[in-house]
């Protein structure tokens, strides 16, 4: 030891702290190095224990950065190809299915350009190729999943996929995707790539609806019908009814059987589904598909019910193309995981994070998406799903790190934890559970609109 300057009456006990500290230091690291520490009145030096490894023979840390490389089909050392399902409304409209949205590929891609913007990730471009699909059968999706997987052979598929077509990336192909809803155990089972949603799985889902519906005193005395469609979603139908008969519910059933693209037999597949539920004396019916033809279909058979569960909410436009009365769903309830369509959509602008990206994605591609309710056509909660999964993706993308597979993949997404996602409640990822927002509140039907309950 060597002190450049007089002892103070305190250093004494200062200098057999630091020695004590330095000791501990050597013993614990080793680095052959002298430490200097400075203080108001003197600096002192001290040298560090003779190390016992020779630094000939100890590795020296890596230093060296990581060279990108083709890592993984559609992974090259300067881009990650991503491909994009968005759904294609405008054919919905031509079947006589009206949601109030438009095609939104444009929102898909700007969203994830947005991560491109913010400085890509570890050096690779996302290379974003949009496939339009219908939701109706799986033939327009496994075309665009061809598309994708063998013509683009993209890394990563993001959109929209209802149910068991994910199968077609998931399974055939071995093609990770995130998409907004169709998490299922059946699915899960099958799957070789990665796959997340932004909804929650459909089994969490359900069994939050079915505590929420309890909690509000609903069932109490209800005989519950469940009605369903096995072309637009059958997982999300069979998740709901065994919830409720997990809770010690008996539920009736009814499933649509029809193509959902057959307007005439799917009508009458719905006159026999509401007859069904009128013999067995149904009185709190639960519809698992958000489609107005659905609830036109009940209207049209003179079907009564004490009170209507949706699980989406169905706008008010898309009920008046459908022919549907807004007095025939007076009071019905619907289970919302964001205030899009509710009568809280107007102050979701106050939120930053909302604000942020709706204002992005309207200034990169002139897309109108509107705050205000009562449009005829409103792509608000496209915007949202886009952010949101774009956020996912490239916090995802980044804990993989630079070596860019499949694997790695799956570790970034179960690694991410809580997660803050625009819109959403209650949002998280890890091993075993990859389905996002889990946050479920009522709202209710009145007077045209959905109000938001407490």
């Amino acid at each position: 030891m060597t002190m450049r300057r007089a002892l103070s009456p305190w250093t004494a006990p200062l200098l057999i702290l630091l020695l004590l500290a330095a000791a501990c230091r050597s013993a614990d690291t080793n680095d052959g190095a002298a430490r200097v520490v400075q203080s108001d009145d003197e600096e002192i030096v001290v040298d560090s224990a003779e190390s016992d490894v020779d630094p000939a023979t100890e590795p020296a840390p890596e230093t060296e950065p990581v060279e990108l490389t083709a890592s993984f089909r559609g992974v090259t050392a300067e881009s990650i190809k991503v491909g994009v399902t968005a759904l294609d409304w405008d054919a919905l409209a031509d079947l006589g299915l009206h949601f109030g949205r438009s095609n939104s590929g444009d929102l898909w891609e700007a969203a994830l350009e947005r991560i491109n913007d913010n400085g890509v990730v570890y050096g690779r471009t996302l290379e974003i190729v949009v496939e339009e699909v219908l939701p109706i059968g799986s033939v327009d999706f496994d075309e665009a999943c061809a598309r994708l997987t063998e013509d683009e052979e993209v890394f990563l598929v993001v959109g929209q996929a209802l149910e068991d077509q994910v199968l077609c990336l998931i399974e055939l192909n071995e093609t990770a995707a995130v998409t907004v809803a169709g998490m299922a155990d059946p699915i899960l089972d099958r799957a070789v790539a990665p796959y997340t949603t932004l909804w929650a799985s459909f089994e969490t889902q359900a069994t939050n609806l079915v505590a929420l519906v309890e909690e509000s005193g609903a069932l109490e005395g209800a005989t519950i019908g469940v009605t369903g469609s096995a072309d637009i979603g059958l997982a999300e139908y069979e998740a709901i009814v065994a919830a409720f008969r997990a809770a010690g519910y008996d539920v009736v059933e009814a499933l649509v059987d029809a193509d959902g693209s057959d307007i005439q037999n799917t009508e009458q597949d719905l006159a026999v589904v509401f007859e069904r539920f009128r013999d067995a004396g149904v009185d709190f019916t639960v519809s698992t598909t958000g489609v107005p033809l659905e609830i036109a279909g009940a209207q049209n058979a003179g079907y009564t019910t004490d009170q209507w569960l949706l699980t989406v909410v169905v706008t008010e436009s898309g009920l008046s193309d459908a022919g549907v009365d807004t007095d025939y769903l007076d009071g019905a309830l619907a289970i919302v995981n964001t205030d899009v369509a509710t009568t809280n959509q107007p102050s979701m602008g106050s939120d930053p994070a909302v604000a942020a990206c709706i204002d992005e994605l309207v200034a990169a591609t002139g897309h109108a998406l509107s705050y205000e309710l009562g449009t005829e056509v409103n792509d608000i909660a496209t915007g949202l799903h886009a952010c949101a999964i774009a956020d996912i993706v490239e916090q995802a993308l980044t804990n993989a790190g630079p070596v860019l597979t499949n694997d790695s993949f799956q570790s970034g997404l179960e690694e991410m934890g809580d997660i803050d996602l625009a819109g959403y409640l209650d949002a998280s990822l890890e091993a075993g559970d990859l389905g996002a927002a889990k946050g479920l509140r009522f709202a209710r039907f009145d007077a045209g609109a959905w109000e938001l309950i407490d």
